[in-house]
C-alpha cells in the first residue's frame, strides 16, 4: 500500500509540473504572437510617427489598458516629444490629439518619465500627474484621472547602449504588482525590439532629411552653375571683338605696315601679342565650356577624310615648333580615312593637342600619327617633353586642372584638355593620356568611329 501511495504522489507531481510547463508555453506563445505583430509593424513602415502609433494601438488592443503612450527623446536628449497616445475610452482623453501635448523637459526632478529615462530603469508613477504634467494642462489631467480607471502607471524607458531613445508608458486599472506572467514577459521581450525599430526609423528619417537637403543644395548649385555658365558665355562674347581688334592692330604694327619699329618697341609688341593670344585662347575655351555645360554645343557631323584635317593643323603648327628648335612630323596613311565629325571642332582638338605638345617640349620632337584599328580611326600626338605624373593623369581632363609641368609654361588655361575630351565624347570618340613619367614625354590618343560605307 505504501508503494501505491508513492506512485500516486509521483503522478500528481508530474501532472502539476506539466500544468506549469503548459502555462509557461501558453504565455510564451502569446508573447511570441504579439512580438510577431509588432515586428510586422516595424517591417511595414519606416516612418517613425506611423510606426510608433501602430505599436501603441497594438498594445492597447492586446491588453485593454486605460491608456498606452510612447514619447521619444529629441536629438539633443533634452526633451521628450509625445508621439502616440491611445485610450481605451476616447472620451476620457480631452487633451488628444497627441500634437496638443507639450514636450516634456527631461531635466525635471519630479516627472516620472524624466526620472526613468535618466536612471534607465523602469518606474511605477505614484500619481498620473507625475507622468502627464506639465505636458497636459492640469484641468485635463484631473478630468482624465476621474474618467479613466488608472490605478498605477508603469514607465518603461527605451534606451540603447549609446543614448536614451524614449519611453513606453502604460496606465493600468490595477496595481503594478498584479501584472500577469504574460505582461511581464511581454514587456521584457518588447522593449529591445521596439527601441531598435525606432532607432532604425529615426535613422531613415534623418537620411530622408539629409537627402532632401542635398537635393535642394544640388538644385541651388545647378542654378548657380547655370548662371555662371551664362555669365561666362556673355562675357566671352563681349571680349572676343576687342581682342580681335587688338590682335589685328598688333599684327599691323609688327608687320611694319604702320611704320618702322625700334627693337624695344618690337619686343614690347611681341609680349603684347603673346598676351593677346593667351586671352583669345582663354576666351575661346570659356565659350566652349559654356556651350558644353549649357547644352548649347552644336555638332555638325559630316563625312571627311580626317587625314586632311590633321595634316592642315600640323602644317599650321610647324612654324611654332621650328621656332623652339623642335622637329614636328606627321605620319598618316596613304589611303583615305573617312570619319563623320564636326570639321571645325576636330581642328580645334588637333590644335589643342599639337600646340600643347610643342608648348611642353623644350628639346626633341613632336610626332602625330594616324592609323585605323577595330573600326576606329586613331590619332596620337607624342612628344619628348616634360611628361606627366600618375597624379596628373588622374585629373588631367578636369576643368581648370593643369599638369605639374604647367609651372614652366606661361600660356595655359586649364581648360584645353577638358574641352578636348568633351568635344571627342560629343562626336562619339574618346581621348586618353599616357606618360612614362616626369621628363619622359607623353602621348595623347584620340579615337574616331569610321564613317559607315
Amino acid at each position: 500500500m505504501g508503494k501505491k501511495g508513492t506512485e500516486e504522489i509521483s503522478t500528481d507531481d508530474v501532472n502539476r509540473e506539466l500544468y506549469v510547463r503548459n502555462a509557461e508555453l501558453a504565455v510564451r506563445n502569446k508573447t511570441l504572437s504579439l512580438l510577431h505583430k509588432i515586428d510586422d509593424v516595424t517591417e511595414r513602415t519606416l516612418e517613425t510617427d506611423e510606426m510608433v502609433d501602430e505599436i501603441v494601438h497594438a498594445l492597447d488592443a492586446e491588453f485593454s489598458y486605460p491608456f498606452v503612450a510612447i514619447g521619444l527623446c529629441d536629438e539633443k536628449g533634452r526633451r521628450l516629444v509625445w508621439k502616440a497616445f491611445a485610450c481605451i475610452d476616447g472620451k476620457s482623453c480631452p487633451f488628444l490629439p497627441v500634437q496638443n501635448m507639450k514636450p516634456l523637459g527631461l531635466a525635471s526632478r519630479t516627472n516620472a518619465i524624466a526620472l526613468a529615462i535618466r536612471s534607465r530603469r523602469r518606474r511605477v508613477a505614484s500619481t498620473l500627474a507625475s507622468v502627464l504634467s506639465p505636458s497636459i494642462p492640469e484641468e485635463h489631467v484631473k478630468t482624465f484621472v476621474k474618467a479613466s480607471r488608472v490605478k498605477s502607471t508603469l514607465v518603461l524607458p527605451l534606451v540603447s547602449a549609446e543614448r536614451p531613445v524614449g519611453a513606453l508608458i502604460v496606465g493600468m486599472d490595477r496595481s503594478s504588482r498584479e501584472l500577469t506572467a504574460y505582461e511581464r514577459d511581454t514587456f521584457s521581450s518588447l522593449l529591445g525590439p521596439i527601441t531598435i525599430a525606432i532607432q532604425k526609423a529615426e535613422t531613415y528619417a534623418r537620411l530622408q532629411r539629409t537627402t532632401k537637403q542635398l537635393r535642394e543644395a544640388n538644385h541651388k548649385l545647378r542654378a548657380l552653375d547655370a548662371m555662371k555658365t551664362e555669365f561666362l558665355s556673355i562675357a566671352s562674347h563681349q571680349l572676343r571683338t576687342p581682342l580681335a581688334v587688338m590682335k589685328g592692330y598688333i599684327g599691323l604694327l609688327k608687320g611694319g605696315l604702320l611704320g618702322a619699329l625700334q627693337p624695344k618697341q618690337d619686343e614690347t609688341l611681341g609680349k603684347m601679342q603673346d598676351g593677346t593670344e593667351q586671352l583669345i585662347l582663354l576666351v575661346n575655351h570659356l565659350l566652349d565650356v559654356s556651350r558644353i555645360e549649357s547644352g548649347r554645343l552644336v555638332m555638325r557631323l559630316e563625312p571627311v577624310d580626317i587625314r586632311t584635317l590633321l595634316d592642315g593643323v600640323a602644317k599650321f603648327i610647324i612654324g611654332k615648333a621650328q621656332e623652339r628648335g623642335l622637329k614636328l612630323s606627321c605620319e598618316i596613311p596613304e589611303f583615305p580615312v573617312m570619319v563623320a565629325v564636326d570639321i571645325e571642332k576636330t581642328k580645334e582638338v588637333f590644335m589643342n593637342l599639337l600646340d600643347n605638345a610643342v608648348k611642353y617640349t623644350e628639346t626633341g620632337s613632336v610626332t602625330a600619327r594616324m592609323w585605323t584599328e577595330g573600326g576606329m580611326a586613331k590619332v596620337s600626338v607624342t612628344d619628348t617633353g616634360m611628361g606627366l605624373t600618375p597624379e596628373d593623369l588622374e585629373k588631367l581632363f578636369q576643368k581648370f586642372v593643369t599638369g605639374s609641368a604647367s609651372k614652366h609654361v606661361q600660356t595655359t588655361t586649364g581648360l584645353g584638355l577638358y574641352v578636348v575630351r568633351k568635344l571627342m565624347e560629343a562626336m562619339g570618340g574618346t581621348a586618353i593620356a599616357e606618360s612614362p613619367g616626369t621628363g619622359k614625354g607623353s602621348t595623347f590618343t584620340l579615337t574616331f568611329p569610321l564613317a559607315k560605307k
